[in-house]
């Protein structure tokens, strides 16, 4: 850590600044990373320095949420993110390559093909713009060292015309392709897992028709402002949750043939879509945003669709996001922050009711819905006593069994709020209470039944402080109980 630790001093204290600020990275920036690079470079050449560069990449991440930056440092503290990915990357991609180019240049009955690709997915960089290329045709051979030129030229395959590449140990040719743009590199530059994202929006790419470039440069806009004068990540990951559950819809009536549906910035162009591309959304504008994410996907078990349609969320160090699921259909617009809840889950308390992909036990595929809800419930009051104190609003329920000593798969009834609740009889609209009368003015009230007692307190948050239990006679005799927060005496 010594040698980074010296980087870091050098560049905050020593290194001048430009006067002009713009997207591009400082030169002096450069040149003392690229100083920093060269030492650790030549000091570990057995990992070509990976191992530092991934170590300076936690430190800058330390900083960031430990230090308290000026706008200056935390433009340092950006631009050595930025360059550091890059070289991350360059060194990755290479890596990736390396096995594969010495594989095909040393076989002599390819090494004459005018088209060769050394990653096996097809991502190339020309004149700073990605490309790829979408495979219409291709063939294969598990074992190149028994294919001879004859049968190459018997299924035309020609030096001239077929891209050739390794991938999982064999040798495909491709004979009709597609060459796709990707986007230029300037508006992604620098972003953490830049091989990923650009694999991704190759996915993305086969079915699109939108010019991605213009596309692009607005989420990146609309990300950097968005964080514009935050510099620790958390509020920046707070404030991009936040713009995602403000201004997209959830798609209920899609059809999985409809591609356009796995696309973040189909998500972003028309403010609507589903779960999958909520969260490549969130990925891209906190990449744009120099944060580390990651998609995961499969089930969540107590889904009405489980296990037909999987489900998607984003993990961010060791905390879990799950956007879609904080933005309900029926979503107010008095809905906050502090009533999330699957923002900034530990693992344990989110995976209650989810598995990661094809980790799913096939005997909870066969069970009942019922049965897995109550098995979420099971899992759910295990981890009160753990994250009792903390604010899990998925946790609430379980809080108020606790405290109220209610078993967690117990329906709670009126029987259960007149142990819990102070009750108040009120008859002919009068409320005798200190042995005293008091006429009721007005009143504000909710009827309840057992069977809406749980929506209820759900609405409330299990919070019961300010509430009132009313039992109700009324002119007939008969009695009603009812809840209040609002009553008014003459």
């Amino acid at each position: 850590m010594k040698i980074i630790k010296i980087l870091l001093l050098f560049v905050f204290i020593i290194s001048p600044i430009s006067a002009f600020w713009n997207n591009d990275i400082d030169v002096n920036i450069q040149k003392t990373y690229i100083k920093f690079y060269k030492k650790v470079s030549d000091k570990y050449k057995y990992d070509k320095g990976l191992s530092y560069l991934y170590k300076l990449d936690n430190s800058l991440n330390k900083i960031n949420e430990s230090w308290k930056l000026t706008s200056k440092n935390n433009k340092i503290v950006s631009d050595l993110h930025k360059l550091n990915n890059e070289k991350i990357f360059s060194i990755e991609l290479s890596n990736k390559e390396l096995e594969n180019k010495l594989l095909i240049n040393n076989n002599w009955l390819l090494k004459d093909y005018k088209l060769k690709f050394y990653n096996e997915d097809a991502i190339i960089k020309e004149n700073g713009v990605w490309y790829t290329y979408i495979f219409e045709k291709k063939y294969y051979f598990e074992n190149i060292a028994k294919v001879n030129k004859e049968t190459l030229e018997y299924n035309w395959l020609t030096w001239d015309d077929v891209l050739v590449y390794y991938q999982w140990d064999r040798v495909t040719f491709v004979k009709e392709y597609t060459k796709k743009k990707l986007i230029s590199d300037y508006i992604i530059y620098g972003i953490p897992n830049k091989y990923d994202f650009l694999l991704t929006l190759k996915n993305n790419k086969i079915f699109a028709t939108w010019d991605d470039d213009i596309q692009f440069k607005k989420l990146k806009e609309v990300s950097l402002n968005l964080t514009n004068w935050i510099y620790k990540n958390d509020k920046k990951i707070e404030k991009i949750y936040w713009y995602i559950v403000e201004n997209i819809d959830y798609t209920p009536n899609f059809t999985l043939d409809d591609y356009r549906i796995f696309s973040g910035i189909e998500t972003f162009t028309n403010k609507d879509w589903v779960c999958e591309w909520y969260v490549e959304m969130f990925n891209i504008m906190l990449a744009f945003n120099n944060i580390e994410s990651e998609i995961l996907t499969w089930d969540v078990i107590n889904a009405q669709d489980f296990p037909k349609i999987w489900h998607a969320w984003v993990k961010i160090w060791d905390k879990y996001y799950d956007p879609t699921f904080d933005d309900p259909i029926w979503l107010d617009e008095d809905y906050k922050l502090e009533e999330y809840n699957y923002y900034k889950m530990p693992e344990d308390l989110f995976y209650t009711n989810r598995y990661n992909y094809w980790e799913t036990p096939e005997s909870i595929k066969e069970t009942s819905l019922s049965f897995r809800e109550n098995l979420i419930k099971r899992n759910l009051s295990k981890l009160v006593t753990k994250y009792k104190g903390k604010k899990y609003n998925i946790l609430n329920p379980f809080y108020f069994r606790e405290e109220n000593s209610i078993e967690y798969n117990k329906d709670i009834t009126i029987n259960d709020l007149i142990d819990i609740l102070w009750v108040t009889k009120m008859k002919d609209f009068k409320i005798e209470e200190n042995w005293k009368t008091k006429y009721v003015k007005n009143i504000s009230y909710i009827w309840l039944s057992d069977s809406d007692i749980e929506t209820f307190l759900n609405q409330v948050d299990y919070n019961l402080d300010w509430y009132t239990l009313i039992e109700w006679t009324k002119e007939d005799s008969t009695i009603e109980y009812v809840i209040t927060n609002n009553i008014t005496y003459h």
